[in-house]
């Protein structure tokens, strides 16, 4: 959608929680609980009542970690909890790892549908993963005696694990970015730099945050919560991120057939959420809310599932196409980290100044709760724009199965 557009989608209201580590302090709470946490915190930065938002978009890949199967759930509940008006409708998306980018792909387009189409003119996106909390399933079947009753025995799977692999294309994700690193000729050394460079990254931007007084990370807000042994904590920082470097990394062993992928060079397992409230630029200068940013375009795009890293690249250029931009006029990105090899290979691909890509650090410091990761990303981006002072920023992530999605916002203020 060009940025010039008569009807165009501003983000009101942005924000995400801390980045949890994996069984750390977020852990005790579901992906629901959290993504409520985040919707709260957008809502308010955006100023907006909540009877006015139309619809509820929402996010989350791994089902059933909250108790009780309560995650088919999840958008409604999150609009209710958030005590939206009982007709306002939730929706739930999944593209796996772009699931949360997708959650501001759906509202972007319900906002631009014409009003005979769908009325929607303020939308909640929001998105939410406990990994933490991804269970352990017994595959026995139901019994044909009593529907309500099981077979006794059966194969048991780890959840997590067993969506790592692609089973129609033969592969796991590790290889896929193994593959891909080694196609476009990424070596192992570089993959190393790259993620202690991630983790050095992010620990400067903890040392700026807003949090601890500086300028930096202004999309994150703190928790009040409690670690696993139920003290009480203030969390204010992404926990995956670790003092470590380059002599750590190369002594770690490779995991996969061309080496290039091991367990310090691959994104951190993790808990998180995150929420944009997007409204129409007409209703939102009416209401006197937000519109230094906008939702300018987004792309979609797939690759072959092998190499599925390479998914941003397709993305992005649908994306710059769409919004009528050169590539050199995006000033930020956010590329998702998911493997040091595979974001090496898009950076490779896109020829990307590295020096204006995570500049706080990415998916391999700072963690990959999957559905969460898309708005987190939008979220950081248009926070460090604003900081910078840069005009267009892009945030994009790869995709198991082979996919790529990116989206593209613009700061009218910058110059």
């Amino acid at each position: 959608m060009p940025s010039d557009a008569k009807n165009r989608v501003c983000i009101v209201g942005a924000a995400r929680t801390p980045i949890g580590v994996k069984r750390g302090t977020l852990c005790n709470l579901s992906a629901e609980d959290l993504a409520v946490l985040a919707a709260e915190e957008a809502i308010k930065r955006a100023g907006v009542a909540r009877e006015k938002i139309d619809a509820v978009v929402g996010a989350n890949v791994y089902q059933h970690t909250a108790p009780g199967g309560q995650d088919i759930y999840f958008p409604r509940n999150v609009g209710l909890r958030c005590r939206l008006n009982t007709e306002t409708p939730g929706l739930m998306v999944q593209r796996i790892c772009g699931s949360g980018l997708q959650t501001a792909v759906n509202g972007f387009q319900q906002i631009l549908l014409p009003p005979d189409v769908d009325e929607a003119s303020i939308v909640l996106c929001v998105a939410g993963e406990t990994m933490s909390r991804v269970p352990r399933i017994l595959r026995a079947p139901r019994t044909a005696a009593n529907f309500w009753e099981f077979a006794e025995s059966g194969p048991v799977e780890d959840a997590m694990l067993a969506s790592l692999n692609h089973d129609l294309a033969h592969t796991t994700m590790m290889r896929t970015a193994d593959e891909y690193g080694h196609r476009v000729g990424i070596t192992r050394r570089q993959c190393d730099e790259f993620a202690a460079l991630s983790h050095a990254r992010a620990r400067d931007a903890q040392r700026q945050s807003e949090l601890n007084g500086g300028d930096a990370l202004c999309g994150m807000f703190a928790l009040e919560t409690t670690d696993p042994e139920s003290r009480p904590v203030h969390l204010a920082r992404d926990e995956c991120v670790r003092r470590t470097s380059i002599e750590v990394m190369e002594k770690l062993p490779s995991l996969t057939p061309n080496g290039l992928v091991t367990a310090g060079n691959a994104s951190e397992i993790s808990d998180g959420a995150g929420a944009l409230l997007l409204a129409d630029r007409a209703v939102a200068e009416r209401e006197g809310w937000p519109t230094r940013f906008e939702l300018v375009a987004y792309g979609v795009g797939g690759v072959e599932p092998r190499v599925m890293g390479r998914g941003p690249v397709p993305a992005v250029q649908q994306a710059l196409k769409r919004a009528k931009l050169e590539q050199k006029e995006i000033g930020l990105w956010e590329i998702n980290e998911a493997f040091a090899a595979q974001f090496l290979g898009v950076e490779r691909e896109l020829g990307l100044d590295r020096g204006i890509v995570n500049v706080n650090g990415g998916a391999i410091a700072i963690g990959h709760p999957l559905a969460a990761t898309g708005l987190r990303l939008i979220v950081d981006v248009m926070y460090e724009m604003q900081r910078r002072g840069v005009r267009y920023g892009c945030a994009s992530a790869c995709i198991g199965g082979g996919q790529g999605v990116a989206v593209i916002i613009r700061d009218t203020k910058a110059k």
